[in-house]
């Protein structure tokens, strides 16, 4: 649970994953929030099936002839992203909650999971995927990864 007073956000898988995958654009931002995290400065909070979604984005830099990814470390970077401890929620009243997002805001339903625990936490919610950025960006507790270090408090 999050301490009063420490700065929380919710993170979203498409942050998360350039903690791992350090070649996309805005990893110097993403890495910012987890060495904040690993100090102790910030709570991360995530639907539970972050911890899915980051190993399957890993899992795909491994696969194809272009690679981004070596097998070997792809499973090393599963293990510390698993080992980091980010609290996870997930229930019945997440899943209610975001069904009604995905139709006001014409999203995925994973990406409705992060939108409806940033709301019900009253939390901002940090994100680094384009498409899903451009139909929630109005949303006051939407943060674009480019932006953060300009919202994050000092």
């Amino acid at each position: 649970m999050a301490s009063p007073g420490l700065e929380a956000l919710v993170v979203d898988a498409s942050v998360a994953t350039k903690w791992h995958l350090t070649d996309e654009d805005h990893a110097a931002e993403a890495l910012d929030i987890l060495e904040r995290f690993a100090r102790g400065e910030l709570t991360l909070v995530a639907p539970e099936q972050i911890r899915y979604e980051v190993p399957s984005a890993i899992t795909a830099a491994t696969l194809g002839t272009g690679a981004r990814l070596p097998v070997d470390l792809a499973r090393l970077a599963i293990e510390k992203f698993l080992a980091l401890g980010i609290e996870t929620r997930r229930g019945d009243d997440l899943i209610l909650a975001a069904y009604p997002l995905v139709h006001q805001h014409g999203i995925a339903f994973y990406d409705a999971l992060y939108l409806a625990l940033a709301q019900q936490l009253a939390l901002p919610l940090v994100l680094a995927d384009r498409r899903l950025h451009q139909r929630i960006r109005d949303l006051p507790e939407v943060v674009w990864i480019g932006d953060y270090p300009r919202f994050r408090p000092t």
